[in-house]
């Protein structure tokens, strides 16, 4: 899960382009990747973003929620790799390309992936996250009717979904438990094709 920067370090507008709610999400993201939850403080973020804390506030309710927003806007790479290669090439597209920009993160942004399976493990996924497996589930309907998914459309996305986070956490805590002279970039895209031929008749 055509790959994404997630962080749309090149299509971003930059800190200080007059957008005040934008220039805090931008700060809040740059911060959470480079410095982790620690780093990211509101003194940190709106001496970034050359605001005051009341904007923030303003915009966001508090740092928690500005932290969300951050999180969320980051996780919509991952959805948006998703359905563009659905819309060009079908589900099955979709998913190499949602599996391959999540490993992307994995590698460039290693703190902020850690933050993201910390929010999934307590509870609280990206709000994209959810509308992300219900659009797979629908698209998977299609492999139903032709009898070539092994599990119901729902299940399947569940699974895959398990299988990418599992590869997600193996990537960014790689440092700690890899293998010496493994090839984790060929393990990785393995896996899929693992869970893709575990998960459709052929």
């Amino acid at each position: 899960m055509a790959t994404v920067n997630l962080l749309r370090k090149k299509g971003r507008p930059e800190l200080g382009n007059g957008d005040v709610k934008r220039d805090l999400l931008n700060a809040a993201m740059q911060l959470l990747s480079s410095e982790g939850r620690e780093g990211a403080t509101m003194r940190a973020i709106c001496a970034a973003a050359g605001v005051t804390p009341p904007t923030l506030y303003h915009y966001y309710g508090d740092l928690e929620g500005l932290h969300k927003a951050a999180i969320d806007e980051t996780y919509l790479g991952v959805a948006e790799a998703y359905h563009g290669g659905t819309e060009e090439k079908g589900p099955l597209k979709g998913i190499r390309d949602g599996w391959a920009t999540f490993l992307e993160f994995a590698h460039s942004e290693p703190n902020m992936c850690r933050i993201v399976i910390q929010q999934i493990m307590a509870g609280k996924p990206p709000s994209m996250v959810m509308e992300t497996l219900q659009g797979l589930a629908e698209d998977l309907n299609e492999f139903h009717a032709q009898g070539v998914l092994k599990y119901n459309p729902k299940d399947t996305a569940q699974l895959l979904w398990m299988s990418a986070l599992g590869a997600l956490t193996y990537a960014v805590s790689k440092d700690s438990v890899a293998l010496e002279g493994s090839e984790e970039p060929s393990l990785q895209k393995a896996l899929l094709e693992i869970t893709l031929d575990a998960l459709f008749e052929h």
